[in-house]
């Protein structure tokens, strides 16, 4: 598994970086990201990965295959 850069610290927004990077390539849904970030924040956490630390994460707004929450 990759490193989480120490930049992305260690909190909720590193355990849902440390899932992604586990199911790269696979379809999951908000639900999964949700446990995993143990915080009901994880939609910002997602959101700072995307937008501050340049993550491509994909959702249902970027590929028309995925339903809302994928």
């Amino acid at each position: 598994m990759s490193k989480i850069p120490n930049e992305v610290g260690k909190g909720s927004r590193a355990r849902v970086l440390r899932f992604l990077l586990a199911n790269v390539g696979r379809v999951i849904n908000s639900d999964q990201i949700r446990k995993a970030a143990g915080s009901s924040e994880w939609a910002r956490r997602l959101r700072e990965l995307r937008d501050e630390f340049g993550y491509s994460i994909l959702s249902d707004k970027d590929r028309r295959e995925l339903k809302p929450g994928q």
